[in-house]
């Protein structure tokens, strides 16, 4: 199985974080058709395919990605970014890329990707809305099928540092949910994840919380992390005998090779309570024999 991931395009105006004459549209051209030279199954997009300015804008240069995307020729699949619900309703989205936005479940054969589409409309000066209301749905998914589970956000819920971060280091609020905890704890205990794939920070990152991968995937667009030139990234993600592999490409090159299995196949021993409290403990049953 290979998938094909691209993610925070943000096609639209130039700005400083682009690198100047950058074409969001050759890249993805250039993204499409690594894809079908690799023979992926299929095209997953993460978000934020545009920068957002005007509702009009905002639907022509959605429109102009969607043209590119509908050249692969094979199934493709979009999650919503906060850039693309700024402007656009979910129904524009649907409408301009020719499928539903809503969550569901794609059958894969041995595994299954879960695209979860979470609220990502920003609040400034709050971040991103609670989604605990919708971790029903996400948690019936996962435990719906035995399958080890791919899950596909925009927006990661791994909870990473964001030290060095161009955007987040002094604005973590903005990275992820304020509830992304109490979500990560319910899917983890369902046992059936096996990786997170998400965007929307602008680096590559692994992150391995009991049992779970959290993959986040550069942007398209970036280059604080290669500047002056831009990221130009996306990666494959080929899984395979028990184990997968994900390349990143382009200016920002990422590789990791990691066991593909369910968290509930190696259940991670629960941690420890506060070490004073442990201490305490031991004095008083010291005391008492």
């Amino acid at each position: 199985m290979k998938i094909a991931i691209i993610t925070d395009i943000h096609h639209g105006p130039q700005s400083h974080t682009k690198e100047a004459g950058w074409d969001a549209l050759a890249v993805i051209r250039d993204f499409i058709w690594h894809a079908g030279e690799q023979r992926a199954d299929l095209v997953l997009d993460l978000g934020d395919r545009i920068s957002d300015t005007s509702r009009d804008t905002d639907r022509q240069v959605t429109a102009e990605v969607a043209e590119v995307f509908r050249t692969f020729h094979g199934p493709r699949y979009h999650v919503l970014g906060n850039h693309d619900v700024s402007n656009l309703t979910i129904e524009d989205s649907e409408e301009i890329l020719g499928q539903s936005m809503q969550s569901q479940v794609v059958d894969l054969g041995e595994t299954r990707l879960i695209l979860w589409q979470p609220g990502v409309k920003i609040t400034v000066g709050v971040g991103f809305p609670h989604v605990v209301p919708g971790l029903p749905w996400l948690v019936d998914a996962l435990n719906a099928d035995e399958r080890p589970a791919i899950i596909a956000t925009h927006v990661p819920l791994s909870g990473h540092s964001q030290i060095g971060n161009y955007y987040f280091e002094s604005n973590p609020q903005y990275s992820t949910y304020p509830d992304h905890a109490v979500v990560r704890e319910a899917v983890e205990a369902t046992g059936r994840a096996a990786l997170w794939l998400s965007g929307h920070v602008h680096w590559n990152t692994v992150t391995n919380v009991r049992g779970v991968k959290h993959l986040t995937v550069q942007s398209v667009s970036e280059r604080f992390t290669t500047y002056p030139n831009g990221a130009a990234a996306f990666a494959m993600l080929e899984i395979a005998d028990g184990g997968f592999i994900i390349d990143v490409h382009g200016n920002d090159p990422f590789h990791a090779r990691l066991p593909f299995r369910k968290s509930g196949d190696r259940p991670w021993m629960s941690p420890l309570g506060p070490f004073g409290e442990r201490a305490a403990q031991r004095q008083t049953e010291r005391e008492s024999a």
